[in-house]
């Protein structure tokens, strides 16, 4: 289960300004002036004084355990060795690459991480140099993964399936946890606005998802033989490709690779639409007493598209595949056989393949927010959603994401 909060940071910047055309000059010739605006704005502040307002931002919030701090497709500092208070140290990192912020940038991302509540939350700050002045020039992601419903060490898969599946019976452990979450949100709001002083600061309620894993991620957990228990940090963040950004965009697995993650949306779909009298409810009972509750649950495919709410998830539980049979498999077997995932695959679809791309468009021209490992995805991405991906109107500026395009 995946609990996602957004936020939005509005700052003042400078206009931007394009090339006169053939035309502008011929008709400044005849005395007719051309607005070059385009509409966007462009940041003024230094992007290693922005890094730095943002360690500050996150410490009002107590928030000082850093992941990541990525400039386009350069890992400026990363986590390996899973520090705690390292916030200064990603500053540091910063500043010892000068030479390298000198250069400007055209994306900005810093990754915290947070374990408030029983809640382990991944905050993701993407500031981007340009936006268009009704845009956000800077979101906050979060994602959060409530500690209670993950196998713990030395637990076996099977006594965490009875006991997490007896715990999800408490009607109130969704709604607690997401007012958690609102909680951590507030603050973080509090902080990025007495930071950040002469912008605005937007922050969304927290909402609630169950995500039905790929093919490839339930393998995974079989091959893994059910021993990985912590989520390990990816060398290199495999951000989602088109689409991935939406309001469901969760940054835990662009960052980190998480076998149980994928074992716990498995058995709450199993829990949402099959039987478990031994927990204590039947099929169709966990979605309404979230919904009852004031905190309804989406259920969504692993690339961000919705099937629906999960007080309905019995009408269209067939699109899931075969939930039930696959989240009891033996994932702990030490000879796992994924042949009978057929019938979980046949309701699989994906816009890109499901695998995600390291910094999305690697070893092509564009650098980030493209469909896929292909020149030919960049110009289907910037047509078709530039809101998410193109610094600007795709006709004019598809060069932010996909630079041959």
């Amino acid at each position: 289960m995946h609990l996602t909060a957004q936020a939005r940071i509005f700052l003042p910047g400078e206009d931007v300004f394009r090339k006169p055309t053939f035309w502008d000059k011929i008709g400044g010739f005849f005395g007719g002036e051309a607005d070059l605006r385009t509409g966007e704005i462009q940041l003024t502040q230094g992007v290693l004084a922005l890094t730095e307002q943002v360690q500050q931002a996150l410490a009002l919030a107590k928030i000082r355990n850093a992941v990541t701090l990525v400039i386009d497709t350069d890992v400026i500092y990363q986590d390996v060795d899973d520090l705690e208070d390292d916030a200064d140290l990603l500053v540091k990192a910063a500043r010892d690459n000068a030479d390298r912020f000198a250069r400007g940038f055209q994306v900005l991302r810093a990754v915290f991480e947070h374990e408030v509540d029983g809640l382990h939350a991944l905050i993701e700050i993407t500031v981007r140099a340009k936006a268009k002045k009704a845009e956000p020039i800077a979101t906050v992601s979060v994602g959060a993964r409530i500690q209670e419903l993950r196998p713990k060490d030395g637990e076996s898969l099977d006594d965490a399936k009875e006991r997490i599946g007896k715990a999800l019976g408490n009607a109130q452990l969704v709604p607690t946890y997401r007012n958690a979450l609102n909680n951590l949100m507030n603050k973080i709001g509090a902080g990025l606005q007495r930071v950040f002083a002469s912008g605005h600061v937007e922050v969304d309620p927290a909402d609630a998802q169950v995500v039905r894993p790929s093919g490839q991620d339930v393998r995974a957990l079989g091959q893994s033989g059910g021993n990985q228990r912590d989520a390990d940090l990816r060398d290199t963040p495999m951000y989602p490709g088109r689409g991935g950004y939406g309001p469901y965009y969760d940054p835990w697995g662009t960052y980190y690779r998480d076998p149980m993650d994928t074992f716990v949306n498995l058995m709450i779909l199993d829990a949402l639409i099959s039987p478990h009298y031994g927990w204590g409810y039947g099929p169709g009972w966990l979605g309404g007493q979230w919904s009852s509750y004031g905190a309804p649950v989406t259920v969504i495919n692993y690339n961000g598209q919705p099937y629906g709410n999960a007080s309905d998830a019995l009408s269209y539980s067939d699109r899931l595949g075969d939930v039930h049979s696959t989240a009891n498999m033996d994932f702990e077997a030490a000879h796992w056989d994924d042949s009978s995932l057929a019938s979980y695959d046949a309701g699989d679809s994906s816009w890109g393949g499901g695998t995600g791309t390291n910094f999305d468009c690697a070893g092509d021209s564009g650098t980030f927010d493209c469909a896929g490992g292909g020149s030919s995805d960049c110009s289907t991405d910037c047509s078709s959603d530039c809101s998410w991906d193109c610094s600007s109107d795709c006709s004019s500026d598809c060069s932010f994401d996909c630079s041959g395009d």
